[in-house]
């Protein structure tokens, strides 16, 4: 059987790029997610620590990357360091704004942990399950939008290109075949395009 329907914005993947895509994208148009597992399947929601802001003083963006580019030992790219660090806060505040329950301490400031080759607290968390409690806020916003649909168990076979723009999918379980004809492709399969090579057995 095979099925075909068009949307604005296709997004591979359901893991915090993918979910925060899709929420954006939904202000401009229809979005699609397709993902090969069940929509919380991937790897971030197993990512247990944190994630490092400048989130209060004395600490400070160069002291952020001066921690960084010493943990990587020369093999960090300076100039993706200073951006990563720069836009952290902002893209951390995104999560706090869309419901990201991390730790507080009863004065009602985040709890920041100082960890590995931090020199100064900026680790934000929820209990030790940061990255679950990122994905259960994230999956709640995009099943609960109206202008986001969401493919699980679907495998992509082929991104066409040139004059016939979309994909094909392909269901887990045989003679199920859908065609879905987009205008934008968002790729967020997961830690792979950063040179990593363990992941779970259901990322990209």
């Amino acid at each position: 059987m095979t099925m075909r329907k068009r949307t604005d914005f296709l997004i591979i993947g359901s893991g915090i790029a993918g979910l925060t895509f899709a929420l954006k994208a939904a202000r401009y148009g229809k979005v699609t997610i397709v993902t090969k597992s069940a929509i919380d399947d991937s790897n971030t929601r197993y990512a247990q620590g944190g994630i490092a802001a400048v989130f209060s003083e004395p600490d400070n963006f160069e002291k952020h990357i001066r921690d960084t580019l010493i943990a990587g030992d020369g093999i960090c790219n300076e100039e993706v360091v200073r951006l990563v660090v720069q836009e952290a806060p902002a893209r951390i505040q995104e999560l706090i704004d869309l419901g990201v329950p991390f730790d507080k301490k009863k004065d009602g400031s985040y709890d920041l942990a100082r960890e590995g080759g931090h020199t100064e607290p900026r680790i934000l968390h929820a209990k030790d399950k940061t990255g679950k409690a990122i994905e259960e806020t994230l999956i709640d916003k995009v099943r609960n939008h109206q202008n986001i649909e969401i493919f699980e168990h679907y495998f992509a076979i082929e991104i066409l290109t040139q004059h016939h723009l979309g994909i094909e999918l392909k269901k887990s379980y045989p003679g199920h075949l859908r065609k879905i004809e987009e205008f934008h492709i968002g790729l967020g399969n997961g830690a792979e395009r950063n040179g990593f090579s363990t992941f779970k057995k259901s990322a990209t």
